[in-house]
């Protein structure tokens, strides 16, 4: 139960994250790269994409008490919210390694290249997108009678 709560957690800082790092990004994006906004920027994108491997890899003991409690397992439902959040967790590490990418710059004295604006920005819209639909499928496995 414990491991189905964690993973609920973190999916939500996960959901909630991109969209408000998506924000950040736009936000700030005509600043200077190397400024204290997209310092924050930087550093937001690598713990979102921490928090985010850490509920993937959550899921499958999730799924394993979910089993146990629910009557009526939905399996097609559980594997397409584990495809759906492998996608979401591999583009969400992916703007992580940006994070990465700009703290190094910084930390060696450089400014990071402008970029990394852009494909921050075009990441983070998809994994939106991406996370929502893994959100809502995450949903059903829980209230079948939500589907439509």
């Amino acid at each position: 139960m414990i491991a189905n709560w964690v993973h609920v957690m973190l999916v939500h800082v996960a959901v909630l994250g991109t969209p408000w790092l998506l924000f950040k990004v736009l936000r700030h994006r005509k600043a200077p790269m190397d400024s204290a906004p997209w310092k924050t920027t930087f550093m937001a994108s690598i713990v979102l994409a921490v928090l985010t491997v850490a509920s993937y890899f959550t899921g499958p003991e999730a799924a394993e008490w979910t089993k146990q409690v629910l009557a009526n397992f939905p399996q097609d439902h559980v594997e397409d919210h584990a495809l759906w959040g492998r996608v979401g967790m591999v583009i969400q590490g992916i703007a992580g390694l940006l994070g990465i990418m700009g703290w190094a710059s910084i930390a060696q004295e450089e400014v990071p290249d402008r970029r990394i604006s852009v494909i921050l920005i075009t990441l983070l819209i998809v994994n939106t997108l991406v996370l929502i639909y893994t959100a809502h499928l995450g949903g059903f496995i829980r209230r079948m009678d939500l589907a439509f």
